[in-house]
Formats: C-alpha cells, structure tokens, sequence
C-alpha cells in the first residue's frame, strides 16, 4: 500500500511488532529482576530482536523493565553504506515500561506470569504516528531452562490481547485494527492444544493512502523541477559571461564580419528553446502525476473498495509433538466483497520441524541473510509436512459482478461475451489434463460461478494424508496426476 511513511518508521513499527509478537507464546524469565532482564535480553536475541532497558526492578512478586527499547537485529552485512543506511532506518523503539505481575513458581520447574502488559506506544517518524494501546498477556508460562526445552524456546501464554493498532498520515487515519484476541491451551502429551484468535474490525482507507501517495508525487516531481530549472539557469548565466568575455576578446582582434559571424551564433543560442521546454516538460509532469498513482483508483471505486473493512475469527487445534495441525473454522468478512472460509488439517508440524525453523533463522541471522541457502533449507523442511484435507469455500456479496462488469466495460464487450471467454479459456486446462474428471467438473463449477456467482468451494481430500514430497515428486514426474492424488474437488452455488 503505497504511504508517505519512511523505511525508518516501518522498521521501528516491525520491531515493536517483533518484541510483543515473541511474548504471545510465552517467555522463559527466571524469578528476580536481573536474571529476567538477561533472560529476556537473551531470548529475544534469538528471534533477532534487540531489547535493552535503564533499570530491572523487582516489586514483591512483580518484574518492571523501565525505560525499555527494542530494535530489529539486523543481518551482518558486508556493505558500509547498506550498514549506516540500516543503522539509521533501524534506530530503537520506546517501549516505555514492561510489567511482568504475578511471578510465582509452579510445578515442573515452570515460572507463571499471570499479567505481562505495555505501555500505550505512540511512534512518530516523519508525517507518520504509529500507535498502540492496551497489549497484554494473560497467564504466561516460562521454563527456567529454555536451551534445554524446545517447547521453552518456542514461547508461550494462554491469552493476548489488543486494543487497537492504528496509522496515521498528515493527521488522516489510514490503517486501523481494533480487538486483536489470541487465545491458546497449555501444550499437552496426551491431547492437541485448541487456540482461537479473532480480530474485531481492519480498516483500511485506501482513497486516503491513494490521496498521500499523490500528494508525495506531486512534491517530489516539484522539487525535481525546481532543482532542474536551478541547473538549468546557472548554465545560461555561465554561457552569458562565458560570451561576453568572448565579445570583449574578439572586439580587439577581430574585423566587423567575425563579429557578425558571433552574433549569428549568439542569436542560436538565445533561441535554443530551454526555457520553454522546461515549462512544457513542468506542465506534463504535473498532469502525468495527478492522474497517476501506484494503485488502481478506477477500479477500487468500481468494486466500492475505497474503504476496506474486514472482520476475521478462527479456531483450531495443535499438538507440538504428535504434529497434528489443525484449523476446524477461519472466517474473513470483509464489506462489499463477501465471506471467505478456510479449514485445513496436516501432519508433520512437530518439534523436530520447529526447530529446523529455528536454527535455519539463527543461520540466517549469522551468514547475513543468504536468500539461496534459506531457500533450499525450507523446501528440505517443507517435505515431510502432510495434508488430509483443505476446503476453501468464498460467499459472493456482489464482488465478483461488480468486477466482471468493470472489466467487460473496459474492454469494451458485454459481460456475457467476457464470461464466455473465460469459460473457453478454461477449456484449455482440461485439453491438457486430457479430460481428467475432476478437472472437467472443476470447470463445470467455475463456469456455473461465472454465469451466476453465489459462492465457490474448493476441496482437497485425498484417501491418505500424502506429503509434500509425494506432491512435489508427482508434480515434477506427472503433474497431471496432482488432481486424482489430492481428491480435488470444486463445487459452485451450493
């Protein structure tokens, strides 16, 4: 989304986004106040961010960080220049105080939290506020020895929750998210944890954030012309004493018909034509940039999009060490564009993959961030994760025909003969899956969509779990077999 928001605030807004998002699943902190600092300190070092603090103060059975900051830790890095351009964009973040209420000890060797909470933070950075209020932790569980728990290592407490996150640009509200809940049971051997999390309302104001990035456009282009028409006007005031210095030169030596021959050349650069071409060339920028920007206004307004509004739920279960993963229900409702539900069960999401994740991040962070081998690592990772079954089913609210009409229109046709085409090149898919039937039903149900858009469902339900690496192995042997192996199934206005 394009904004008026520096690098430096966004960075500053990850790290804040960093040094909660850790506290969600639990933080091992020992009992006194310096030994939680230091534990902190060290585990948050781990999900590479950087937290410091003034004074660590232990308060009966409370632990207050006063004065605390965090920053992103950053990648090392070759390069002097992309150093001081992060080491400027990466300035710390004021958290102000952290208070831990309610340290007590538990059974097997655990440390319970009953409260973890923030100070409201407000981030100003340039013409941008970013601000928080209202984050706390509810029952968090810490072990004394995290290097030697995995589960430990991986953070935990039973609840989170925030009051509302919001952006501002040039006093206009762009982006808010309000009732932000997360909720997860203690890990458990004999029985997968159930977690839920909900947001209560998104907002995004894209005419807004369309507005700024023009506005910055515009001040940009501005400035470039008055920069060139500087440059511009200090080359003609050098050519005019460059050419008089000439004239007076010439005046002693030369007869009357070189100093013809110079006026002749005087008059072709009189009449170069710069400073009307700045001024046609002002004149383009300045309409090219107020009917630009990065994203389409046209059709956002076409599909009622200006201002998103969206509501999300979800709830699901895990098992750390049987690796059953699963989400029984995900529901996003957004305004003027419909429902979309998701449900998914897998396998293969155990410790012994946590914790490949986490030492491939801990590379990361040492090797300076190597795109190639992180790459390679995580498709390693990905092959021994399964699926049973996935279902995707999307409720039309006038979305999908305000947006086959906006493109009919632009194309210039009807919206039937736009459906019609579609419908042929869907064909395409099922000549090449030599008339698979799944495929040619999956076709079927789009084709009814399109006609008529109610709602669509996707299924995959295979007769076993089949892992990534069966999917990849099949899909590089004989994709065309990837439909049958998954038990791909779409259905459309039911």
């Amino acid at each position: 989304m394009p904004l008026n928001i520096s690098c430096s605030a966004l960075v500053k807004t990850f790290a804040l986004t960093a040094v909660i998002a850790p506290l969600w699943a639990g933080t091992a902190l020992a009992w006194t106040g310096d030994d939680v600092a230091k534990r902190l300190q060290a585990l948050l070092k781990e999900q590479m961010v950087e937290l410091t603090f003034s004074k660590a103060e232990t308060d009966g059975n409370n632990v207050i960080l006063h004065d605390a900051k965090a920053q992103i830790a950053m990648p090392n890095t070759s390069s002097d220049e992309t150093t001081e351009k992060d080491d400027k964009d990466n300035a710390p973040v004021n958290l102000g105080t952290i208070t831990l209420s309610g340290v007590s000890d538990a059974a097997d060797d655990v440390y319970l939290i009953e409260k973890a909470t923030f100070n409201d933070v407000k981030i100003v950075e340039d013409n941008s506020v970013f601000t928080t209020s209202d984050i706390r932790f509810d029952k968090v569980r810490l072990t004394k020895e995290p290097k030697n728990d995995l589960l430990g290592r991986m953070q935990y407490a039973e609840s989170f929750h925030v009051g509302a996150l919001t952006l501002t640009v040039e006093g206009k509200q762009v982006f808010e998210l309000t009732g932000l809940n997360l909720a997860q049971e203690p890990f458990s051997k004999e029985k997968a944890s159930n977690y839920s999390w909900g947001i209560k309302a998104l907002k995004v104001d894209l005419e807004e954030a369309n507005r700024i990035d023009l506005e910055k456009k515009k001040k940009e282009a501005a400035e470039m012309q008055a920069a060139i028409d500087e440059a511009t006007q200090a080359a003609e005031e050098a050519a005019e004493a460059a050419e008089t210095d000439a004239n007076n030169a010439d005046a002693a030596t030369n007869d009357k018909a070189d100093a013809g021959v110079e006026a002749d050349t005087n008059a072709d650069i009189a009449t170069d034509g710069t400073d009307e071409t700045a001024e046609d060339n002002s004149a383009e920028e300045e309409t090219v940039v107020a009917d630009t920007g990065d994203m389409d206004m046209e059709t956002i307004r076409a599909l009622g999009l200006e201002k998103i509004q969206l509501t999300m739920d979800a709830k699901g279960s895990w098992s750390p060490y049987s690796g059953d993963y699963t989400v029984d229900q995900m529901t996003i409702n957004g305004v003027n564009i419909g429902t979309y539900n998701y449900k998914l069960a897998m396998g293969g999401y155990n410790l012994k993959f946590i914790k490949a994740v986490q030492d491939l991040f801990a590379s990361i962070l040492e090797d300076g961030g190597d795109n190639t081998s992180m790459q390679i690592a995580a498709v390693g990772m990905m092959q021994n994760l399964s699926i049973s079954n996935m279902e995707m089913r999307y409720d039309d609210a006038d979305f999908v025909g305000k947006l086959l009409e906006h493109e009919a229109k632009k194309r210039d046709m009807t919206r039937e003969a736009l459906v019609q085409e579609m419908k042929d090149q869907l064909q395409i898919g099922v000549v090449y899956f030599e008339n698979e039937p799944r495929v040619v039903e999956a076709v079927k149900a789009v084709g009814d969509f399109l006609d008529k858009p109610k709602s669509l469902s996707l299924k995959i339900q295979p007769e076993n779990p089949v892992t990534f690496g069966i999917l990849t192995a099949v899909g590089m042997a004989e994709p065309k077999k990837l439909w049958s192996v998954l038990g791909v199934k779409v259905e459309a206005n039911q």
